[in-house]
């Protein structure tokens, strides 16, 4: 992940967290999934660089949900960037993020955020029981193999119901990106 993703991938954090005024880790995970879906089948891009990978309770986007638990990564810097933003609400809330300060919405498009506020609005109220059986969906079951798997964005678009026109779009976006990689 480039510096100017990580930041983006802060930033938008950060905005998960203001907008809910502090969240568990998992709401945050799965707002994001959501958000990342709406934005997949509206505009046919990622909110986020970050890869989502389906795990037992549910898609997780990679690199940030290893930055929060500061564990496995390839990149130390990450943790580091979150720490100066966020932090954890203490002993009588142990997984709630809070954040230290508003996010930069100079990294976020007019298109992420719309995505990510219809994301906070339907999801930030249900249970941890709620959002593992919504994130199950086709996306997650297609990739979960009982280890963590990662999970495509035509998938993910197509699990929300993204038109075939969309869906052909991103695959020729994805064809593209691994062209030039």
């Amino acid at each position: 992940m480039t510096q100017f993703e990580k930041k983006c991938l802060i930033e938008v954090m950060l905005y998960i967290l203001n907008s809910t005024k502090g969240t568990d880790i998992y709401h945050v995970l799965k707002i994001l999934y959501f958000a990342e879906q709406k934005h997949l089948v509206k505009w046919g891009s990622r909110i986020t660089a970050d890869e989502f990978r389906a795990y037992e309770c549910g898609p997780v986007a990679d690199q940030l949900y290893h930055a929060i638990k500061n564990s496995h990564l390839r990149d130390k810097e990450l943790p580091e960037m979150l720490s100066q933003v966020a932090h954890f609400a203490g002993d009588d809330a142990p997984n709630v993020l809070l954040a230290k300060r508003e996010a930069d919405l100079d990294y976020l498009s007019q298109s992420a955020i719309e995505c990510l506020n219809e994301s906070i609005q339907e999801n930030v109220g249900l249970t941890f029981n709620q959002l593992k059986e919504k994130s199950h969906d086709a996306a997650w079951q297609e990739s979960y193999q009982g280890k963590d798997d990662l999970m495509s964005s035509l998938s993910i678009a197509q699990a929300a119901g993204a038109t075939e026109s969309m869906l052909e779009y991103i695959k020729d976006n994805i064809d593209i990106e691994k062209a030039l990689a």
